[in-house]
């Protein structure tokens, strides 16, 4: 089968972005270059340049691949019989793993970490993930799965901390854990006081507390 001209481009287009990815999940944006980048995917610099015009232009790109991962799981999700907290739980434990396992996630929230407070094009995925985020918290108190003394906003910021916070300890090496960032996350969310309000009686009626 003869493979078209716009198939190969496309082709091209993609071994860019998967080395781009690579390496600034590795190595982070300062140290990632364009010749590094053509270097790692086995294309020609004049290859690269045809496909990307500078290195903030592929960060855009690796971003754009990261959201759409974000997309596709949540869209998975809204075929399943969640509750948004359920939902948000899932949420959580996707994120560690593709931050394990996928390079354009990591990449994209590195690319956050480091190059975010001097430039808004690189939290695109960062920010897409914590609407997400407080989008099921929002939903979640909706529907009574929190207190309602619960303030939205620090709900949000909770799950957030603990998500980044943990990719953070991890990636840098201050904690080694036995068990891998998936498990991990799960023993915390049974810390994370979000759940459904309990059920009392007071003065012979019921009470939220």
């Amino acid at each position: 089968m003869t493979v078209t001209k716009q198939a190969r481009s496309e082709q091209t287009r993609h071994l860019l972005l998967d080395a781009a990815a690579e390496l600034l999940h590795r190595d982070g944006y300062a140290a990632t270059s364009m010749v590094d980048i053509s270097r790692e995917a086995g294309v020609t610099k004049g290859g690269l340049y045809f496909h990307f015009a500078s290195k903030d232009e592929i960060c855009d790109e690796v971003q754009v691949a990261a959201v759409a991962v974000l997309r596709e799981h949540v869209d998975r999700q809204l075929g399943l019989p969640l509750t948004a907290l359920r939902r948000l739980v899932s949420l959580s434990r996707a994120l560690m793993r593709w931050l394990d396992t996928d390079p354009r996630v990591g990449a994209s929230f590195r690319l956050a970490r480091e190059m975010g407070a001097k430039d808004a094009r690189f939290v695109v995925f960062a920010r897409a993930w914590v609407g997400q985020v407080h989008q099921y918290v929002t939903a979640a108190s909706a529907d009574g799965e929190l207190s309602a003394d619960v303030p939205l906003d620090i709900a949000t910021l909770l799950v957030v901390v603990t998500c980044v916070g943990l990719e953070s300890v991890v990636a840098s090496g201050t904690v080694t854990l036995e068990a891998n960032v998936v498990a991990t996350l799960t023993e915390l969310w049974r810390f994370i006081e979000l759940a459904k309000p309990v059920q009392r009686t007071v003065n012979g009626r019921g009470a939220k507390t």
